[in-house]
């Protein structure tokens, strides 16, 4: 599958209003790569190895083995440790054959420093997750 990596960032929320300039810049540097189902993309407690959007299949969002979300296509995940410097607070498992466009924590966090358009964007997409949360809470109560 001949993947455009400018476009799937493109079409990922937190890069959507992003210009050309940045999306070539971001895009020049990062890769896709495929998935199967049961594939690890992340683990909990392990070090941030970059953001990436999901360009197609499903995969999982585990916190302690409990399933706490999912991610599609146009969905961004891996940000959340980049950002914090901690580890991963979730494992990310593929829940079906699909790929994703990885970025590069040097890259993600660049583009975050020093274009303030995208970290706006990265506290809006924060800001969205954490009312998404509190909408599963409430519904637990």
């Amino acid at each position: 599958m001949a993947v455009d990596v400018k476009e799937t960032l493109r079409k990922a929320d937190l890069f959507a209003k992003l210009d050309d300039e940045l999306l070539d810049a971001l895009s020049a540097t990062s890769t896709y790569t495929r998935f199967e189902p049961g594939d690890q993309l992340t683990q909990q407690g392990a070090e941030a190895d970059g953001a990436w959007v999901v360009v197609e299949g499903e995969i999982e969002i585990l916190r302690n083995s409990v399933p706490v979300n999912s991610l599609g296509p146009g969905d961004l995940g891996g940000d959340l440790s980049l950002l914090s410097g901690q580890p991963h607070a979730v494992d990310a498992v593929a829940r079906t054959p699909g790929g994703r466009v990885m970025i590069g924590v040097d890259e993600f966090r660049a583009a975050v420093r020093h274009r303030p358009e995208v970290a706006f964007e990265v506290i809006r997409v924060l800001v969205n997750r954490i009312y998404h949360i509190q909408g599963l809470a409430d519904r637990t109560l």
